[in-house]
């Protein structure tokens, strides 16, 4: 199976290096020049949980060449819908797009290819990117993982060779029958501790260590939770956190308690971890804060579902992004904007 891996960020260097490690053949396809030279050169430095270096194949996003068998798609939404047209000369008929970013983006692969070449999933580790050639393993080598399926819900030859490949690269890949109840789990984590680590300029442990912010995130899983109820789609469990009613609602004080812990049992992995809208803002990218929290507030205006710690999260990113706040003073200003109810 030949591999076009596009978009080698922070995630993507990891993926690659760890493909390729496996003895899969994979380009991994960037528009950072310093970073393909330094992958070329000197390999994948891979550090944080693991430290070890490993030779890749690193092309700019002009270097396709050929037939792809698989296109991996690690872009940001934000520009995902052009690189996959830049790659079309280099697809057969029977390429398949894997979609493993933020979000819901197997519409977007399914207008290039059609929905039968679309696969996706959710990746089940942290990762930060720290330099050319230089990714950073932000969770423990355990957590290295993917879940993926097709929006159809078949489980094909073709899927069960991508499973077999990732087992092989990463250790952990889980093959599913309801992509969307793992994409909406992802989004929950996305929408609860990446959009709320961007609203405060953040670390997820400053989170987990602070009483009044992870009450936001009680609050915001549970706004999540009842919008994947309505919609009528069963999530599911990724890295420990299946964001159902069951799992993350509350009405009391010592409900609320509980909802708490639970959310910091799962987290506590990822204390480290810097979400990845961060380090787009720090590097003056968009981020995607649209297309995560963003994703559930346009559900819940269809569904008439209140949100209004996803809307604030949304607000208080978007004043970052526009430069109206920075990331060194969101904390500070941003973590008493939130209207916290009494219970």
């Amino acid at each position: 199976m030949r591999i076009a891996l596009l978009g080698a960020g922070a995630m993507g260097t990891i993926i690659g290096a760890y493909l390729t490690k496996a003895g899969y053949d994979v380009e991994l396809v960037d528009n950072y020049k310093d970073h393909v030279d330094a992958l070329n050169e000197k390999g994948a430095h891979i550090v944080g949980f693991v430290d070890e270096i490993i030779p890749v194949k690193a092309v700019y996003d002009d270097g396709l060449t050929g037939k792809y068998d698989l296109i991996i798609s690690l872009t940001k939404q934000t520009t995902m819908k052009e690189a996959l047209n830049k790659a079309v000369p280099f697809m057969h008929d029977e390429t398949l797009i894997m979609t493993l970013q933020n979000g819901i983006p197997e519409d977007i692969a399914a207008e290039i290819v059609g929905i039968d070449r679309v696969v996706g999933g959710g990746m089940e580790f942290s990762g930060t990117f720290i330099g050319p050639g230089v990714s950073k393993l932000a969770s423990a080598k355990e957590t290295l993982g993917i879940s993926f399926g097709r929006p159809t819900g078949i489980i094909d030859e073709k899927a069960l060779e991508i499973q077999k490949m990732f087992k092989n690269a990463l250790g952990h890949c889980e093959l599913t029958d309801n992509l969307m109840g793992v994409r909406y789990t992802k989004l929950t984590d996305n929408s609860c501790f990446s959009g709320l680590a961007t609203a405060l300029g953040c670390l997820v442990g400053d989170i987990l260590d602070n009483r009044t912010a992870m009450e936001i995130i009680a609050y915001t899983g549970r706004e999540c939770a009842k919008i994947i109820k309505v919609k009528g789609i069963k999530p599911v469990e990724l890295f420990g956190l299946c964001p159902t009613m069951e799992n993350v609602s509350f009405e009391t004080k010592e409900e609320l308690d509980a909802v708490i812990t639970y959310w910091s049992d799962i987290y506590k992995a990822f204390r480290n971890q810097k979400a990845s809208m961060i380090q787009d803002l720090e590097k003056g990218r968009k981020c995607e804060i649209y297309q995560i929290n963003g994703k559930f507030v346009d559900e819940a205006k269809k569904l008439g579902i209140p949100t209004p710690f996803n809307d604030k999260i949304v607000e208080l990113v978007s004043e970052i992004q526009e430069g109206k706040t920075t990331l060194e003073e969101a904390w500070n200003k941003n973590l008493g904007r939130f209207e916290i109810p009494s219970l």
